[in-house]
């Protein structure tokens, strides 16, 4: 049968339609895809800037930290971390770690955590034995809100005399944290450790450990004494393990110790730390040092930091030291008894003494040599001893690493 024109035009038109149809269905199915493709691309691109918002926000509060580090993570001010929400929680199981959790205007949520290594409190931080003669005062670290750090020992406190911790300038420490052996009665009864004989404010007792005998409210030692059998100030001071003490000893000015007094051909261990500070606030002396009568720098002076590793520490004399007095034995200690020699300053002051306790003396104060940043006798094994009513006022202040340091703890995918 022969189409007509018309009916011609019409099969035209009718299979253009369907052809069109058909490319409209294609061209529709693939666009879908297109835009699924599109969105997801999108959702991805989102994604994206939220993880990069919230670790920017993890970046921006490390860094707060690490600017005003005499600040705990947990108290610091991180307002201007805008591209995200920041909080940090101390751990539970080890109050080093602070876990920061930052929070993108999205809601999606990252968390690291970061070591705080705090300097160990305390106005006095002995390893060694400890033993105190005669009337001892001491103005102690504050911490707040009103507790009170005088003395942090790992091992005993000796004490022949008294012992009363005062209040820190502008400060005012809670009753339980301030020391005060001038009242009768402080030894337990029938104890034959402890003799008061001497009057209300005299004792000789020996503490060995956290003795609740000796150490608590209304005891001979209040709590401003802490037994602390984890003592170990290295790293919580230098910021290195105590495996790295070269490392810390590349920031020091590195000078030999002596016992001689100048003069002879002879240079003082004195004068020898007084031309290193010339250098440096930070002296390091390896061998035996005796002081003498104090080193006699200028109270208004920057502060200063004075290690004296693996050797015998003496002074005689009464002089504040703007400054901390660092102890470090890197090694065991052995008998020390041929070390005290009569040309040592302290050696008057060692008839007092028991072989046995000569054998083990690292330290004799004969005077009242006052570091204001403390004494840190890191000498296990060793006795340090103050013969002479010691009057020590500490202030943080003086201490030239105090501020905390901060670091990532290892194991994200960004550690350098």
């Amino acid at each position: 049968m022969k189409l007509t024109s018309n009916q011609s035009g019409y099969v035209s038109l009718l299979v253009t339609s369907i052809l069109l149809l058909l490319a409209l269905i294609v061209s529709l199915a693939s666009s879908k895809g297109v835009l699924f493709q599109i969105k997801v691309a999108q959702n991805e691109l989102k994604d994206r800037q939220a993880h990069w918002q919230a670790e920017g926000g993890l970046e921006c509060a490390f860094t707060i930290n690490k600017i005003n580090n005499s600040i705990l993570p947990d108290s610091q001010d991180y307002s201007e971390c805008a591209v995200s929400s920041i909080s940090a929680t101390q751990s539970l199981i080890d109050p080093r770690y602070y876990e920061i959790t930052s929070v993108s205007n999205s809601h999606l949520q990252l968390k690291k955590s970061i070591k705080v290594n705090r300097r160990t409190s305390g106005a006095i931080q002995s390893r060694s034995d400890l033993m105190l003669i005669g009337s001892n005062a001491i103005k102690p670290e504050f911490e707040s809100p009103d507790h009170c750090i005088s003395v942090r020992f790992l091992t005993s406190v000796t004490l022949h005399g008294g012992v009363v911790t005062n209040n820190p300038a502008g400060k005012v420490c809670n009753s339980a944290y301030k020391t005060d052996t001038q009242h009768p009665g402080l030894c337990v009864s029938g104890d034959t450790n402890c003799d008061d004989s001497g009057g209300s404010n005299y004792y000789k007792v020996k503490v060995v450990g956290n003795d609740p005998n000796y150490i608590g409210d209304g005891k001979m030692f209040e709590k401003d004494f802490i037994h602390d059998p984890a003592l170990d100030p290295f790293e919580s001071f230098f910021g290195y393990p105590r495996t790295q003490v070269s490392e810390v000893k590349s920031e020091f000015e590195v000078i030999t110790g002596s016992i001689a007094d100048t003069g002879g051909g002879s240079i003082s261990c004195k004068d020898r730390i007084l031309n290193a500070f010339s250098l440096s606030n930070k002296v390091w002396v390896e061998g035996d040092c005796d002081l003498k009568d104090g080193l006699g720098v200028p109270e208004t002076s920057s502060p200063k930091l004075l290690v004296i590793e693996n050797g015998i520490l003496s002074t005689y004399g009464t002089d504040t030291f703007p400054g901390t007095v660092y102890h470090l034995f890197t090694s065991s200690v052995e008998d020390m008894t041929s070390r005290w020699t009569s040309e040592v300053s302290g050696y008057a002051h060692l008839e007092s003494l028991t072989t046995e306790q000569k054998a083990k003396l690292t330290f004799i104060s004969g005077g009242s040599f006052k570091p204001t940043g403390g004494f840190v006798f890191d000498t296990v094994g060793g006795l340090s001893v103050f013969t002479s009513s010691l009057n020590l006022e500490f202030d943080a202040a003086a201490i030239p690493n105090k501020a905390n340091r901060i670091s990532w703890l290892r194991g994200s995918w960004n550690d350098l």
